[in-house]
């Protein structure tokens, strides 16, 4: 498949998705940063650099998240990154969705996935409609697999390489096809 190609229903395209937020509400709390990355369905990324934007935010807006995120968000660097990022909701938005449309022109084509994807989807309901409205939805619940030890650093673009990684080890050990055995 070349690069430039863009993406069709045949082609199983899957537009991975990771949101780092204020929180857990998404009638309350904003998505900080968002990752996307998008690959076919033999998991090949169709761009290595994907998008990525940390969203310009109030230090009002940082100052009320939770403990947790005050401490995660301040050690990734993210909340520094959001009071000073240029860039607004609604510019991200925009540029989230032509980036999909480039890569899977076709509505309603590509599957929505990542790590927790369900939490991310709640989020973008609230702010990003126009993406959710472009792509399916399917989900999945969490099972046991391995994790890489850099894993869990919640930021945005690791978090998605986290999951395309776990859905490549259920692919390999879960979602294979049985042997065939010859009943005498």
């Amino acid at each position: 498949m070349s690069p430039q190609t863009p993406l069709d229903f045949n082609s199983g395209p899957m537009v991975w998705i990771d949101c780092e937020m204020t929180g857990l509400d998404p009638r309350r709390d904003k998505i900080l940063e968002i990752a996307v990355l998008i690959t076919n369905g033999n998991l090949e990324l169709v761009d290595e650099r994907g998008l990525q934007f940390v969203i310009g935010t109030d230090k009002a807006v940082l100052n009320s998240m939770d403990e947790w995120c005050r401490t995660q968000h301040g050690k990734s660097g993210l909340t520094q990154a959001c009071m000073t990022s240029p860039h607004t909701r609604e510019y991200v938005a925009k540029a989230v969705l032509e980036y999909i449309k480039k890569w899977v022109p076709q509505k309603r084509t590509a599957v929505l996935a990542g790590n927790s994807v369900h939490a991310d989807r709640s989020f973008l309901v609230e702010e990003m409609p126009e993406v959710i409205d472009w792509l399916h939805y399917r989900w999945y619940p969490n099972s046991q697999t391995p994790k890489d030890a850099k894993a869990g650093k919640h930021r945005a673009s690791d978090d998605i390489m986290d999951s395309i990684q776990e859905l490549s080890w259920y692919r390999q050990n879960i979602f294979v096809q049985p042997v065939s055995r010859e009943i005498r």
